[in-house]
């Protein structure tokens, strides 16, 4: 989270301080790696079964987003912020991989 958080910052964004705008921050990015893993496939950048690899973990990161949504929900805060953080995490590597490859 800090990394992108870090990153926000430097491009002049202001950066997400409460669980809520950490987890619609995250959900964004979620749709931008979808976005870039089909761009990158339309480009032939990666090959299909690296598309759909890359959106299979989109999509099981997106489980952990709602997660940590429900979990808050309920005022489990500790397993809310712990879901949030492996979710962006993960949504932030395939991030790095798709830019990578070209997306």
């Amino acid at each position: 989270i800090i990394l992108l958080l870090a990153g926000s910052a430097s491009l002049g964004l202001s950066t997400a301080q409460t669980f809520d705008e950490r987890l619609a921050y995250s959900y964004g990015v979620h749709t931008a790696v979808q976005k870039a893993a089909t761009s990158a496939l339309t480009a032939h950048d990666i090959t299909s079964a690296d598309a759909e690899q890359a959106l299979k973990i989109a999509d099981e990161s997106k489980v952990l987003l709602d997660g940590a949504r429900a979990a808050a929900k309920i005022g489990d805060t500790s397993t809310a912020n712990g879901k949030l953080l492996l979710a962006t995490s993960i949504l932030s590597q395939l991030q790095t991989y798709l830019r990578n490859k070209g997306a």
